[in-house]
């Protein structure tokens, strides 16, 4: 029960630093899709490493030509960093 808890204590500091993220008038439309997409897919409940994990690889290109805007570029790196309780893949990970 401890694991579920804290698995749904991550996705509202995920969906509460998403809706502060959408908020910046900053952002590209490609980086509001992706974080949209994110937030309906932890609504519904799906697999925040699955879903993140496709984040990642659908705002990729933008990271790696330094082209994220600031606040989305935390939330990315945040992701990369593990800094959220939880979402830290255990194994290997195939792309």
């Amino acid at each position: 029960m401890f694991g579920r808890k804290r698995k749904i204590e991550t996705e509202k500091i995920i969906l509460t630093d998403i809706d502060q993220i959408l908020q910046d008038t900053t952002i590209k439309a490609e980086e509001r899709d992706a974080l949209i997409r994110v937030k309906n897919r932890l609504e519904k409940g799906q697999y925040m490493q699955r879903v993140l994990n496709d984040f990642l690889a659908q705002v990729r290109s933008l990271a790696l030509k330094s082209q994220l805007s600031p606040s989305v570029r935390k939330f990315y790196l945040n992701i990369i960093n593990d800094a959220y309780p939880g979402t830290a893949w255990s194994g290997m990970m195939f792309m």
